[in-house]
Order: C-alpha cells, then structure tokens, then sequence
C-alpha cells in the first residue's frame, strides 16, 4: 500500500474537528475530487455505517464501498473499502485545549498488480497527494468556522 500523510494545526477542538467529519455530508466539501457519496446503511456514523463514493483523480474515475471501521468520538474516524478501489483513510483529532487541535489525515491506498496497475498507480499518486494536501487545508479551515459557529450559537 502507498501511504500519504499530512499533519495540521487547526483552530478547533478536536471535539468539534471529530463532530464536523463525523457528518458524511462534509466529506464531499472539503474532498473536491470526490463526484459522488452516498449512505447505502440507514446508519450513517459509527463503526459498520457503509457508503458508496466516486473519486475523481486527475483523468481516473475510482469507485469504492467504504465502510466505517473505526469510530473514537473525540479522537478518531477510519474507513476502509469493502469493494473496488482499495482504500483507507484515517483521521485523527488531537486535542490542544478548548480552542486547537491537530488533524492527522492519513490515506493508504493500493492499486492492483501487473503493468495496468503501475500504470494506473503512477498516474494517480500525484493527483492522491495533492488532494490529501488540499483536503486537508479545506478541513482545517471549514472545522474552524464551523467551531467558531457551534461555540458562539
């Protein structure tokens, strides 16, 4: 598997971080290459809730069944594909105090053998490490607004 990991600071709890990807709903705005997401569980947090999603990745459409594996409120969410297009992410919330945490955004992800899988592997990392980076930086700054918002309200 080819891990991608960033690591950012963000004007949040990790309470708030963790309740703002907790919500499915926010994946598509702050993952802009993701083209399609939905529930396919009437459960939509927690360990076993599963979804479908669509990844856009320079000229590659990717398809997966993703399910949640891993649900620490507070502290941590981790999907992992059950189908298609071998995946999994994991986000982790580590609380600085009332008003900052870091987000660790870590992506592994496996393209199948041979030479189309090379070549499809080539193709993508780029796209994969630009889109973790830029994802990142969306979370950072929709979590602190979104913060900003529940702890004013």
């Amino acid at each position: 598997m080819t891990e991608v990991k960033i690591v950012a600071d963000c004007a949040a709890s990790a309470e708030s971080a963790f309740a703002y990807v907790n919500d499915y709903q926010h994946l598509p705005k702050f993952i802009n290459e993701i083209t399609d997401f939905v529930p396919l569980t009437e459960q939509t947090e927690g360990v076993d809730a599963t979804f479908d999603g669509t990844i856009g990745l320079g000229p590659v459409k990717l398809h997966s069944t993703i399910k949640i594996v891993r649900h620490e409120p507070g502290y941590a969410i981790a999907v992992k594909s059950i189908k298609g297009f071998e995946i999994e992410s994991t986000f982790l919330f580590h609380d600085k105090g009332a008003e900052s945490c870091t987000i660790d955004a870590i992506v592994d992800y496996r393209v199948p053998g041979g030479l189309a899988g090379k070549l499809l592997g080539k193709t993508i990392e780029p796209f994969v490490k630009l889109a973790v980076k830029s994802s990142t930086h969306n979370l950072v700054t929709q979590v602190a607004a979104f913060h900003t918002e529940r702890t004013s309200a």
